[in-house]
C-alpha cells in the first residue's frame, strides 16, 4: 500500500496451517513510500520462526512479518493486539525501515522495531510489547510511556546499526518485566558498539536520558552480578586505551526519579569502564 492519508480500522488476520519448511515474505499489511497512515484496532498474527544456512555455514533464523512499514511519514498504531506475545517460536510481528514519526497507543505486540532508523518522533504509549520488546536505531526524541515491556533489555538500540540513537530518551510510569530470566546480568539499557567498525556514519548513544518512574520485576532472575542501567558496548574486550578509528559518542547525562526493583537492587551504571566514567547521574526520590 502507498497511498498517504489512510485508516485501517478493525481488520483481523489469523495464520493457519503453517508447515516445518516455510519461506519469510514482506507482511500482510505493507505500507511504504506514504504518509499519515493509521492502523486501528487491528489483529495480527505472529508467524512462526524457521531455521536456514546462513554464509558462515551455521543456522540462522528467518521470518515474516505480519506487518510492515517502509519510507512512512507519521505512521500510528491505535488499539492493534495479537496473541502469545511471549511466544518464542513466533518472529516478531512488526517491521519498520527510514521511518518518521511513529505512535504506538494502546497496543499489545510481541515487539517494535526500527531496523534502518526513524527520526523525528518515536513515542510508545500505554503498551505491552512481548519478549522480543522494544528495539530502536535512528535519531529524534524516543518516549515511553505508562507501558510494560518484556523484552531482554528495557529498550535495545540495535547493535547491528551501531546501536545509534541521536536526541534524547525519556521514561515516565513503565514497567519491565525481563523475558530472559538465565541472564547473569541485566541491562536496562542494551547497547553494543566497540568503535571498531564504520557503520557509515557517526553513531550516538542518546544525548539526555531521563527516567521518571520505572519498576524493574527482577524477581526470581538468576542473577549474581546485578542490575545496570547500561551494558558494556565493547562487550568487555577493549581496554580504555585502545585506539578507536570510529568513535561511538556516548551519553552525557542520565536522570532518574522513581526507579524501583523487586529485588530492591540499586542499579549500577554499566560493567563498561568508559560509560561509568562519562555519564553524569543524577538521582531524585519523587
Amino acid at each position: 500500500m502507498n497511498r498517504s492519508n489512510t485508516v485501517i480500522d478493525g481488520l483481523t488476520h489469523y495464520v493457519t496451517g503453517e508447515t516445518e519448511v516455510g519461506h519469510p515474505y514482506s507482511g500482510f499489511i505493507d505500507v511504504s513510500q506514504c504518509a499519515n497512515i493509521t492502523l486501528r484496532n487491528c489483529f495480527a498474527s505472529g508467524h512462526k520462526v524457521y531455521k536456514t544456512i546462513g554464509t558462515a555455514g551455521k543456522p540462522v533464523s528467518m521470518g515474516t512479518y505480519d506487518y510492515n512499514a517502509n519510507s512512512v511519514v507519521n505512521f500510528t498504531m491505535i488499539g492493534c493486539r495479537m496473541n502469545d506475545i511471549n511466544d518464542r517460536s513466533k518472529w516478531g510481528i512488526i517491521g519498520t525501515n527510514f521511518c518518521k514519526n511513529i505512535l504506538l497507543e494502546d497496543c499489545t505486540l510481541s515487539r517494535m522495531d526500527t531496523h534502518m532508523g526513524v527520526s523525528g518522533t518515536y513515542v510508545i504509549r500505554r503498551c505491552t510489547l512481548g519478549y522480543m520488546g522494544l528495539n530502536a536505531t535512528g535519531r529524534g526524541l524516543l518516549k515511553i510511556e505508562d507501558s510494560t515491556l518484556h523484552g531482554s533489555s528495557f529498550i535495545n538500540f540495535r547493535s547491528d546499526y551501531g546501536s545509534t540513537w541521536e536526541g534524547d530518551v525519556i521514561v515516565s510510569n513503565c514497567r519491565w518485566v525481563p523475558s530472559d530470566r538465565s541472564m547473569s546480568q541485566m541491562f536496562i539499557i542494551n547497547i553494543q558498539n566497540d568503535s571498531m567498525h564504520d557503520f557509515g556514519y557517526t553513531c550516538f548513544m542518546p544525548r539526555e536520558i531521563t527516567i521518571d518512574g520505572l519498576f524493574v520485576d527482577d524477581s526470581n532472575l538468576k542473577n549474581d552480578k546485578g542490575l545496570f542501567f547500561f551494558s558494556d558496548p565493547d562487550g568487555g574486550k577493549n581496554s580504555n586505551e585502545t585506539e578507536r578509528p570510529f568513535p561511538y559518542e556516548l551519553s552525557r547525562k542520565l536522570c532518574v526519579r522513581g526507579l524501583k526493583t523487586a529485588s530492591g537492587k540499586t542499579p549500577q551504571i554499566s560493567p563498561g569502564i568508559r560509560i561509568e566514567k562519562s555519564i553524569i547521574l543524577i538521582e531524585s526520590d519523587r
